[in-house]
């Protein structure tokens, strides 16, 4: 079954919410990976990261929250992180 995930944009221009239809950890629980190497221990996270331009990820119960370097644009981007978190969640 795929997962369903839908967009949503955030206060700062360089973070985007991808908001899925299922959770990846318990309500009220959170985990920050603020670079690659923090990120090693979780494989979505892990994943994110390999793609050019991820600067830091936090993943929220259903949600996750994907922050860009500035140089890069969310056209380029979006639909790789979406199909990371398809295969990844």
């Amino acid at each position: 079954m795929s997962v369903k995930v839908t967009v949503e944009p955030m206060r700062n221009e360089n973070s985007v919410a991808f908001i899925l239809d299922k959770s990846l950890l318990p309500p009220g629980t959170g985990s920050s990976y603020p670079n690659r190497e923090k990120a090693q221990s979780n494989p979505l996270a892990k994943a994110l990261f390999e793609i050019r331009g991820v600067s830091s990820v936090w993943v929220l119960g259903n949600e996750v929250q994907v922050t860009k370097d500035e140089q890069v644009t969310w056209g380029s981007l979006k639909s790789k992180v979406m199909e990371t978190i398809k295969r990844n969640a």
